[in-house]
């Protein structure tokens, strides 16, 4: 006999038997949990096999009057467990319709950013730091999780590359996490300086690059700003935009762009750099080398 769900009650079977058992990086798993935590009462408690595709629209377009991003992944969250619901026939495929769900847009206000100037003033500045390796990584483009995930066995000082393999949110973190998708396991170069640096820098037993806490870094990325007389504004993951407008307005194909921040869709990172659409050039290394 099958178990009469709820929405909430089959959200969190979901969650437990399909997102957290999965190999989702782990903050996706928890973007996902939180999406579930979200739902109001009154969604919890309806029976999945009454439950129509116009209390989800409602419900939907309700949260992005206030929090237009909330309610896109609310949507997206909604929408993968319907259609698992649907092919197990806990519920109609018409509750996974994707024509019968609001289009939401949502515009993400445009991180503060260093200028290409200024980017290589900070990247000369981070080697003197005792958190050199994960700045310095930041500042190529690479996303935090990833920069204090890197590993001793994926570089390859005489190419001077990295293969991004996992990512890593704290220290003394025994194992990576998965990445965000596939598309972020990739291979960067590594500009000449980074290069450098990473031949002077220590190893340990851990097998990390640098074995530093989130902490730690917000705080010498703070320091830089400061000493460097740069935008205060800059956060930490606006290093990584920095490095891809400062790619793209130097002529870094955007599919070549794409492929170098692991971005798994073409189209965002076209919408995020559109305003320096390039002609052609190279890559990474050249960008640090003036």
């Amino acid at each position: 006999m099958t178990k009469a769900y709820t929405l909430g009650s089959w959200l969190e079977e979901w969650m437990e038997l399909y997102v957290w058992q999965s190999d989702l990086a782990r903050s996706t798993k928890m973007c996902y949990n939180r999406a579930v935590k979200a739902l109001p009462q009154c969604l919890y408690d309806f029976p999945l096999p009454e439950l129509s595709p116009l209390e989800i629209r409602r419900w939907l377009l309700s949260v992005a009057r206030e929090h237009p991003r909330a309610a896109q992944l609310d949507r997206q969250v909604m929408l993968k467990a319907l259609r698992i619901a649907s092919k197990l026939g806990l519920c109609g495929p018409e509750l996974c319709d994707t024509d019968l769900q609001p289009k939401l847009q949502h515009e993400a206000a445009r991180a503060a950013i260093l200028s290409h100037s200024e980017l290589v003033r900070y990247l000369h500045a981070a080697a003197m730091t005792d958190v050199a390796p994960v700045l310095m990584l930041m500042a190529c483009g690479l996303r935090r999780g990833e920069a204090m995930g890197a590993r001793w066995e994926h570089i390859d000082l005489d190419a001077g590359t990295l293969l991004v393999a996992g990512q890593r949110s704290r220290c003394g973190q025994a194992a990576a996490d998965p990445l965000k998708s596939a598309a972020s396991r990739r291979l960067i170069e590594l500009p000449a300086a980074l290069v450098a640096v990473l031949r002077r820098w220590p190893r340990n037993i851990s097998g990390w690059v640098c074995d530093c806490g989130s902490h730690k870094l917000y705080q010498r990325h703070r320091k830089l700003l400061e000493d460097l007389r740069l935008p205060s504004d800059v956060t930490l993951h606006g290093l990584r935009h920095s490095f891809a407008t400062a790619a793209a307005a130097s002529g870094v194909p955007i599919k070549v762009l794409q492929v170098s921040l692991g971005h798994a869709r073409y189209q965002l990172t076209a919408d995020l750099y559109a305003d320096h659409l390039p002609s052609l050039c190279s890559v990474s290394r050249s960008i640090y080398s003036a």
